[in-house]
């Protein structure tokens, strides 16, 4: 089940925005290759994972961090190709880019719904997605953790997925289910449509619950135009309680149910700190080990920033605030 989310429009959350900036050419470093389908042979003759680094290397300021803080680190040179094939697919701005390679490049970001810069894939040697990052703060150490523990991942997907090519009914179905439940279910509705329909095929009362996700994923799509509507409009009131009325109808919950709070960051900005700070508590105590925990624990330490910067000290919780259409009259733009 796939839960869109509007981009927030939270100014503090466009820190992280990506930034347009020219930069020298460049080319794939030494260790990386350009050619996908001969790292995917590299790799099923390696017996290897594949890294994919859709980039920006000549305009994008993440992209660039990224390299210079992580993949061109001694660390990371020394350590992940060991377990992986480096693939860098670039979308330069400025620097030439051979015609054949552009229009791999061109494909694979069709093909793996890239839509920002950098996107990090790990993949098997069939190129089969089980995780997505991108850049992250903190240099090498925590990459090369993070890495290690996404690929311990796949192992626990590939374990239940052996489990499932020997089972029938319902059984089979619940060694796929087990397989998509230890992988992001923004991966799982990406990249794993086959396995969902089998799953549902074989679950005839639905007692894994793929089919209701279905419907649920083609709900929220309704769900993601009537929030466009809305926040065009500023109807900042209607805008929350579409969100509540949606997690209460179809009785969302665990990270599915983070998936929807976090667009009501889109109705914030600066003048509203302290509401966004008691979200994102919201949505990390749904469930505090989720990815998008980890992305309301990134909104929190902005928001300590951004108080920090303008003077203001933390937010007492024995405090209300009035809701955002009972605020003064924002600016005509929403930040």
């Amino acid at each position: 089940m796939k839960l869109t989310t509007i981009t927030p429009t939270l100014r503090l959350l466009a820190l992280t925005a990506l930034a347009s900036l020219t930069f020298s050419t460049v080319h794939a470093a030494e260790g990386w290759t350009e050619d996908f389908e001969a790292a995917k042979k590299l790799a099923a003759k390696e017996k290897k994972d594949l890294l994919m680094d859709f980039t920006g290397s000549d305009w994008c300021a993440y992209c660039i961090k990224l390299k210079k803080e992580v993949l061109s680190k001694p660390e990371f040179i020394s350590t992940v190709p060991k377990s992986f094939v480096l693939v860098e697919l670039d979308f330069p701005q400025e620097k030439e880019q051979d015609a054949k390679i552009k229009a791999q490049n061109e494909k694979l970001q069709k093909d793996y719904s890239i839509d920002g810069y950098p996107t990090v894939l790990l993949a098997d040697a069939a190129g089969r997605v089980y995780a997505k990052t991108g850049y992250m703060p903190g240099g090498a150490a925590p990459y090369l953790a993070q890495l290690e523990e996404f690929q311990a991942l796949r192992v626990k997907r590939d374990a239940s997925f052996t489990k499932a090519a020997a089972a029938e009914g319902l059984a089979k179905a619940t060694a796929l289910h087990e397989g998509l439940q230890v992988l992001d279910p923004e991966i799982v509705d990406r990249y794993y449509s086959k396995e969902i329909d089998e799953i549902i095929k074989l679950d005839t009362d639905d007692t894994l619950g793929h089919k209701k996700g279905q419907e649920v994923g083609k709900a929220s799509a309704e769900l993601m135009a009537t929030l466009e509507s809305l926040h065009g409009e500023h109807k900042f009131k209607e805008f929350a309680a579409t969100i509540d009325e949606f997690i209460t109808k179809w009785k969302l919950e665990g990270v599915e149910k983070q998936r929807v709070l976090m667009n009501k960051f889109g109705i914030y900005d600066q003048r509203d700190l302290d509401k966004a700070d008691k979200l994102a508590d919201e949505i990390i105590a749904i469930d505090d080990k989720s990815e998008i925990a980890k992305q309301a624990s990134s909104i929190k330490e902005q928001i300590v920033q951004m108080r920090a910067a303008a003077g203001k000290p933390d937010a007492d919780p024995s405090k209300e605030t009035a809701p955002a259409d009972e605020a003064p009259a924002k600016d005509e733009e929403v930040k």
